[in-house]
């Protein structure tokens, strides 16, 4: 009796031993599965979220990017019409000067003395035409 209970203790125990085995084999094999399938596993949804995530940022930085372009190419564009502005007023006032410079030509004054000089003239000119006029006295 002895015998067959101590066979039965030893099997128990290997029945045990088995089962532990088998429960190691099944985690491992649970584990292999879910490495291997990408919707169970969770750290590859992680992966792909992140990449989905690259993706999306990578799309804004290339519209940024074309702003970015598009807003040098119009401040290119406004200093280049400002340039013409500034060359178009400054040759129109050119030629604003040069025809009044010929409209004193064609005066008493030279043509080639300098404003001031001409000024000085108008002013000496009107000094001696107030000489010249007597005073009038009144009676």
């Amino acid at each position: 009796m002895d015998e067959l209970t101590a066979a039965l203790k030893k099997k128990d125990e290997d029945m045990r031993a088995m089962e532990d085995r088998y429960k190691m084999y099944l985690e491992k094999a649970r584990d292999v599965i879910r490495a291997l399938d990408p919707k169970l596993n969770p750290a590859s949804a992680e992966i792909q979220s992140l990449k989905a995530q690259l993706s999306e940022k990578d799309k804004k930085i290339i519209a940024l990017e074309r702003e970015c372009e598009q807003a040098k190419l119009r401040e290119y564009e406004e200093k280049l019409i400002v340039t013409a502005w500034y060359n178009k007023s400054l040759n129109f006032q050119k030629m604003a000067i040069e025809s009044r410079l010929s409209g004193r030509a064609n005066s008493i004054l030279p043509p080639g003395q300098s404003f001031l000089a001409q000024q000085r003239q108008v002013t000496n000119a009107r000094r001696t035409m107030s000489m010249n006029v007597p005073a009038t006295s009144s009676k």
